[in-house]
Order: C-alpha cells, then structure tokens, then sequence
C-alpha cells in the first residue's frame, strides 16, 4: 500500500497553521442539506449523520465500485463522488477535518492497480487538501486506510454554518486487459465507508 498527501494552493503552505489542541466543541450542530451526484453516488444513495461532535461518517452504496475486466465497460473502471453538506452550529465556532478513516473491499489481480482518494474543501474557499490511497494487486479481501491529514483548512468563523465539500474516487487500471479487479464492493454486507475526523474551535 501506498500513502501520499497534497496539499493544493500551495502558495498557502507556509501561512497554514497545525490544529490546535483544543477540546472545545459547539453546544447544537446539525447537517441541514446533503447534495452527491457522480457515476458512484446519486442523489440520496449515500448515508451521512453525526455520530458525536467529531465524527461525521458517510457510508456508500454499491453504486461506489469500480470494477475492470475483459467483459467490463472502461466506465466501470472509475466512480467518482461529490458530496455537498450543509452543516449548522452554534455561532463563533470553526471546524476543520484534520483525519480520515476508510474502511472498504477489494479483490484485484496480480498487475491491478486501485486508487482510492478523497478530496476536501469549503464552498468559497480556494485551499483544498486531498489523501489518496494506492492498493496493488494481488489483493483480496478488506482494506482500511487512516490518513493524519498535514495540514488543516478551516471553516469560515463567524457565522454557525459551512458547506462542506468531499470528492471522493476510486479506480483502478489498467481498463482494457483480461485482468479482473474489483474496489470497495459491497461483499458480504461490507460497505465503502469514512469517518471524517473533525476538529473544533473557538473563533
């Protein structure tokens, strides 16, 4: 397995600031709308709710798999997702997604490649940060990738909402072999999943 982090706008690097260590949380927060479209989640496929206060889950569908072979289509090959979140908290509060936790199937053959990587940001905002996972075949069975995100974007402060935005993918390669290959299946009753570690501050 293979681990990396980019960070875009990298003019930003340098003024980033590390998360903070702090404990405080709002005392209401809330998801008021989910908006995802993409070839692995239409709208109203993905499960999203708050666990507590710094765990914010999302849980796919079969339609989230990627899937290569002499008799699969090349569009199978990739499935993209883009969740939109409104989120609602008590004003004077910020928050940012300093870690992420996936857990998901894959059954590739020996010379298949999967990439699973998510993508994360606020609507109006330019920073973006992303985390991709390589998984190289011979692999089969379950995967769980957990990445310390190295630097932490946060939500505007002031107002008590945000929208958050997470691009997620998975794909494997190569499309057009007689290699079969298979990522973050539902098998078994097992589903693609993420916990979105979250961090709070007071502005």
């Amino acid at each position: 397995m293979k681990y990396t982090f980019t960070a875009l706008a990298l003019a930003a690097l340098s003024l980033a600031s590390p998360v903070p260590d702090t404990t405080s949380a709002p005392l209401t927060f809330k998801i008021t709308s989910v908006a995802s479209g993409g070839s692995g989640c239409p709208q109203g496929s993905i499960d999203i709710n708050w666990t507590d206060n710094r765990i914010l889950p999302i849980v796919f569908n079969k339609d989230f798999t990627a899937k290569v072979g002499s008799k699969t289509d090349v569009v199978e090959s990739r499935k993209n997702c883009q969740i939109n979140l409104g989120l609602e908290f008590t004003p004077g509060y910020s928050f940012a997604i300093f870690s992420a936790d996936y857990a998901g199937w894959g059954d590739l053959d020996n010379g298949v490649t999967g990439i699973v990587k998510s993508t994360y940001y606020f609507s109006g905002e330019q920073d973006q940060s992303s985390t991709t996972l390589e998984l190289d075949g011979p692999w089969h069975g379950q995967y769980y990738k957990s990445d310390k995100v190295a630097l932490s974007y946060w939500s505007p402060c002031g107002p008590g909402d945000a929208m958050l935005n997470v691009n997620s993918e998975v794909a494997l390669t190569p499309f057009s072999s007689a290699l079969n290959g298979m990522l973050a299946a539902g098998r078994e009753g097992a589903r693609f999943s993420s916990n979105l570690n979250i961090q709070w501050r007071k502005c």
